[in-house]
């Protein structure tokens, strides 16, 4: 590839981030008036409640959800890129009515299993109601999940973008007074209204130049086939992450009380939906360009190896500033009651350089139509994952769940390369190599330094920010050595 197509690859990811690092920050930002009202009202038992029931709610969804929305973006994807109307106006018509359908399978079989999963989740019957209530949120969440993949698939991002900003805000907006006037009581309410809308926002902003097809339900069942074999494999795949998930936080709970749940689900949340902005903000690009590359390996390994220096270079200084900024952080999202989940915070942030690069490689099993060998990574990775946290708090408690998180990534990322290596030849590179060392390193620096010799922390912290915004700039205007 040329230097000056190496260069358009550059900013295609720095617009990406730009435009949903600023969504995933308005996003933060209602979550963090959001959390901070849950806990000061609720307190970490509020957090703990709230944890389980959206544990609860996301194993379902897993279960049910085919994987409409990940195998869905990949075909709209492939349409689009070879600018088949048709053949897309096709896709979208099963993609709305597929969402339909899991939609009120997921809301059935919450309702069925809402004694099971009161006695298990809860102990008691008692959250009945609430999960039987909750049901309603699997429709709204599958159809709005749709017409996303639908944005997503087109490459629609701004108005992508647009729809998760005001839904955010709208969300915010209907859900955090029931915690005021309702306490516990409001949860289920909360949970409800902010699924609602989410959908009423996405809605207003759906895609309505593609024309509807004309399908029956057999044709609309046959054409969705393709999309749900794939979406098999990671409807199990997600169903067994989630699933594990939703049985770490019950022996959390079983063992010791809601409270741990909530911590647990505090530190978490800061690692994959804060410190993980980045993540969530490229895979909303990332996943559709790589699905347009598929069939050619080479420039597969080219599009990952360019997507793990972005990512890496662009991670690093934020490892660093959260590691010398995280009680800050915990104080002004929760309260002071929950520094106990700092040591967890700081081991955790050891792992990001690893799913950083471990993540960009597994999109190509996805791009791939790989079902069956990204179930097979995805399970390994669960074990292992479920093992090492289990036993890392049975010896250490919080902390030793945030060194599984880290050496859980380690593992991953040995599992993913082997498989994308041997079965695709798929190789990032020495550049992305040597990112993913340099974030690790800084991420080892300045913990050592924070721990021990703390102005030295932040001197690390101010020169990193400094040597990779250099390295961005050098990158977006194309005067990189040796191209």
């Amino acid at each position: 590839m040329s230097q000056s197509s190496d260069n358009n690859l550059y900013r295609v990811i720095t617009k990406a981030v730009a435009i949903f690092g600023g969504v995933q920050v308005v996003g933060i930002l209602c979550s963090v008036i959001r959390t901070k009202v849950i806990a000061v009202l609720l307190g970490s038992v509020g957090i703990g409640i709230i944890g389980l029931y959206n544990n609860a709610i996301e194993t379902i969804t897993a279960l049910t959800g085919l994987g409409i929305r990940s195998s869905s973006v990949r075909e709209i994807s492939d349409a689009h890129n070879r600018d088949n109307n048709n053949e897309l106006s096709r896709i979208v018509t099963v993609v709305r009515r597929w969402s339909w359908f899991v939609g009120l399978l997921g809301a059935l079989v919450l309702i069925s299993l809402s004694p099971l999963l009161s006695r298990y989740t809860f102990g008691d019957n008692e959250h009945i109601w609430g999960f039987v209530w909750l049901s309603c949120t699997l429709l709204f969440n599958a159809l709005a999940s749709g017409e996303q993949a639908v944005l997503q698939g087109t490459k629609q991002l701004k108005r992508l973008a647009r729809c998760s900003v005001y839904g955010s805000f709208a969300a915010l907006v209907v859900s955090v007074p029931l915690y005021y006037f309702m306490g516990l009581d409001g949860i289920v309410p909360s949970l409800i209204l902010y699924a609602a809308a989410t959908l009423i926002v996405t809605l207003l902003y759906k895609d309505r130049t593609i024309e509807k097809s004309d399908l029956s339900m057999r044709q609309t069942a046959q054409q969705g086939r393709e999309m749900v074999t794939l979406g098999v494999f990671m409807t199990v795949s997600s169903f067994i992450t989630t699933l594990f998930s939703y049985i770490f936080a019950a022996y959390l709970n079983a063992r010791s009380g809601e409270a741990a749940v909530g911590y647990y689900q505090a530190g978490f949340t800061l690692m994959n939906k804060y410190v993980g902005l980045i993540f969530t903000a490229m895979a909303m690009e990332y996943y559709p360009r790589l699905s347009g590359v598929a069939k050619d390996n080479a420039s597969l390994s080219l599009h990952v190896g360019k997507q793990v220096e972005m990512m890496q270079l662009m991670l690093a200084p934020i490892i660093a500033i959260f590691i010398v900024l995280h009680p800050v952080m915990v104080r002004l999202l929760y309260t002071s009651d929950f520094y106990t989940i700092n040591g967890y915070l700081l081991l955790a942030i050891q792992g990001i350089s690893f799913k950083a690069i471990s993540w960009s490689i597994g999109f190509v099993l996805l791009a791939k139509g790989s079902g069956k060998l990204y179930f097979i990574t995805e399970l390994l990775s669960d074990t292992i994952t479920l093992t090492l946290n289990i036993v890392g708090y049975h010896y250490f408690g919080l902390a030793g769940v945030g060194a599984s998180y880290t050496v859980g990534f380690i593992l991953y990322l040995i599992i993913i390369y082997a498989v994308c290596r041997h079965n695709y030849n798929i190789e990032p590179g020495r550049k992305a190599w040597g990112a993913t060392g340099l974030t690790s390193l800084v991420a080892m620096a300045s913990l050592g330094c924070y721990l021990y010799i703390r102005p030295l922390a932040w001197i690390i912290t101010l020169a990193t920010i400094v040597v990779c915004a250099k390295l961005l700039y050098d990158k977006w205007q194309g005067i990189e050595k040796g191209e």
